[in-house]
């Protein structure tokens, strides 16, 4: 036998920690993205307004080389910039320089028409250097125009240091400020929480006001008002069903106690007759009846898992219904007749359309006088197939019918002998299941007509 699989619990944890979480994470997120961007800007600023002041000073510098004016030097005149100067032939060596580079072994060469390179000395310090070709007469050779960017590179660590502390504030007031806005935000449901649990079994009429709760819970509300809805009825439906079973069964239980204490019990009482005996067993047989039919009730209110969907041509099964019930007709003197389309064939669970067919063919019998006719019947139209059930008895009362189907439900007129009012019930409760529907047709003094519409497929 296959073992059925258990699956371990899932735990989605909570939503006001998975609300804390994200709104830090998305702080830090943006928080880190903002100073990304800012470090860029800055870098690149500092850059462009660097590459900007080489470019114009590269230039004044070489008008000088090419009028053979000597170059000045940032030690006798310094210039804002900080930038220094390098002289050198075509092979590389240098012709002259400013003081400040005395110091500062020779630096890669950019290309004579690109722009300013960063290069990284040994000592840990950063320039930006800028190559240009000069000439003056028949002389030529390199120029180098380098800028110190150390200070620049510091400003920027120092700048990145603020950045990080910002992002770490930033996370700190985000986590502070995220708790408070989920708590703001779940409030209505611990009021929702508070509000669905005051109901109980005392008070299921009481609903959920919906106006009271937010936009995005009020499906929530309408949902769980609808589960209100339907717990209340399968209360009342159980509390119902109770009784009439109690009731039901009290008199045949009380006739079986009597019998038994007068016959069995009491001393010197005669012995039991056959007919009290036959009695005996009837009422048991009324009571094991009543409580298979409240077991099929109860079993069918979850909804039609589990059933035999198969092809069933309609005629073959009114046969063995009119088979089944030929012998009891003919005792009571009613005509049982026959009358289906041919090759007409339905879909549905064949143990439960005879279940039905019986009930409704039994009722009939029962309120069709000696000397009437019962007949059953099949016919199919472009979506549905119909089984009848006809029959010329006495009808029934105009007001009663709508109410036709709920169990327990007899008239008034009727005889404890004639069931327990669950037949219909049943056969309404099999329509449904197998995705179809029970109409009731009647009139006093000409006889009642039962039909059980279902789907083709």
């Amino acid at each position: 036998m296959a073992k059925a699989t258990v699956r371990p619990p899932v735990h989605s944890g909570s939503i006001l920690r998975k609300l804390e979480v994200g709104f830090a994470l998305a702080a830090v997120v943006l928080t880190g993205l903002m100073a990304l961007f800012m470090d860029r800007a800055l870098h690149r600023s500092l850059e462009a307004e660097d590459a900007q002041v080489m470019e114009g000073q590269a230039r004044a510098l070489l008008q000088q080389l090419a009028e053979g004016r000597p170059l000045s030097d940032p030690g006798d005149a310094p210039r804002p910039e900080k930038a220094s100067w390098r002289v050198m032939d075509p092979a590389g060596r240098i012709l002259s320089q400013s003081r400040d580079l005395e110091g500062v072994p020779p630096l890669p060469a950019t290309g004579p028409g690109e722009a300013a390179r960063e290069v990284e000395t040994a000592g840990g310090r950063t320039y930006s250097v800028l190559t240009r070709p000069w000439a003056h007469g028949e002389a030529r050779g390199l120029f180098q125009l380098v800028l110190d960017r150390s200070h620049e590179e510091a400003l920027i660590q120092g700048f990145r240091r603020t950045l990080l502390l910002a992002v770490v504030a930033a996370l700190a007031a985000a986590t502070l400020l995220a708790r408070a806005i989920a708590r703001w935000g779940l409030a209505p449901l611990g009021a929702l929480i508070q509000e669905a649990g005051s109901i109980n079994d005392r008070n299921l009429d009481r609903r959920l006001a919906a106006e009271n709760f937010p936009l995005e819970l009020q499906e929530l509300v309408a949902t769980l008002n609808a589960a209100l809805s339907r717990l209340q009825e399968a209360f009342e439906r159980v509390g119902n069903l109770g009784a009439e079973l109690a009731h039901e069964l009290r008199t045949p239980l009380q006739n079986l106690r009597s019998t038994l204490e007068n016959r069995v019990l009491r001393a010197g009482a005669a012995p039991i007759e056959p007919t009290e005996l036959g009695a005996l067993l009837e009422d048991c047989d009324r009571m094991a009846a009543l409580i298979e039919q409240i077991l099929f009730l109860a079993r069918s209110e979850h909804g039609p898992g589990g059933l035999a969907r198969v092809p069933i041509p309609a005629g073959d099964l009114l046969e063995e219904v009119r088979d089944f019930f030929e012998a009891a007709a003919e005792e009571g003197g009613v005509a049982l007749h026959l009358a289906a389309e041919p090759g007409l064939v339905l879909h549905g669970d064949r143990l439960l359309l005879t279940r039905a067919l019986h009930n409704l063919t039994a009722n009939a019998l029962r309120h069709t006088p000696r000397g009437g006719a019962v007949k059953l019947s099949a016919e199919g139209d472009a979506g549905f197939v119909t089984l009848r059930v006809a029959d010329d008895g006495c009808g029934i009362p105009e007001a009663w019918i709508p109410r036709l189907g709920t169990p327990f439900l007899r008239p008034p007129e009727a005889r404890p002998t004639e069931g327990h009012g669950l037949g219909l019930a049943i056969v309404k409760r099999i329509a449904t299941m197998l995705g179809g529907e029970m109409v009731v047709e009647s009139r006093m003094g000409a006889g009642t007509r039962v039909q059980i519409r279902l789907p083709r497929t």
